[in-house]
């Protein structure tokens, strides 16, 4: 579902080394995945639960959102990690990941649902995880001003305009 994504991360990370460091971490297996099911009482909606057998989480210092571990996640949220919300509000949702400053990628427990919340507390729905790795990617490719020098990533965002 997610391994044209990863591969142009991935693709981004290693042409413009200079400018764009990618780290992803180790695959889960299915069975990791439900033990932190279990252990958190949380379901990961199914794109979710694909994009972590693909990666366990990546860190970028260009992109638009780096997307947790399963064990930091966890960690947050045994911790009651809260300082973006209000109070009375930190049972609702996990934190996925964040935007590298004050924003952070938001799960709503009970529906699966994502969310961004911005620096100044702005909360914009997101459809999908798909939608957001395009953004990332749009926004990686235009941090290195190079929009003519790659055909395979100009053609995955030209196929995927709408979701930009």
């Amino acid at each position: 579902m997610f391994t044209e994504e990863i591969e142009i991360m991935k693709l981004l990370s290693e042409k413009y080394s200079d400018d764009i460091r990618i780290f992803f971490k180790s695959p889960k297996s299915i069975d990791e995945i439900i033990s932190f099911e279990k252990e958190t009482g949380i379901r990961l909606p199914d794109e979710l639960r694909e994009l972590y057998k693909l990666t366990n989480g990546f860190d970028s210092n260009i992109a638009y959102m780096n997307l947790w571990s399963l064990e930091t996640i966890k960690k947050h949220f045994n911790e009651g990690y809260n300082d973006w919300i209000e109070e009375g509000d930190s049972d609702k949702y996990i934190v996925l990941g964040s935007d590298g400053s004050c924003g952070y990628l938001l799960m709503e427990i009970a529906t699966g649902n994502y969310l961004s919340y911005g620096d100044e507390g702005e909360v914009m729905p997101i459809d999908s995880i798909k939608d957001l790795l395009c953004w990332n990617i749009d926004h990686i490719y235009d941090s290195v001003r190079d929009f003519e020098g790659d055909d395979k990533v100009n053609n995955y965002l030209e196929r995927n305009a709408d979701r930009l």
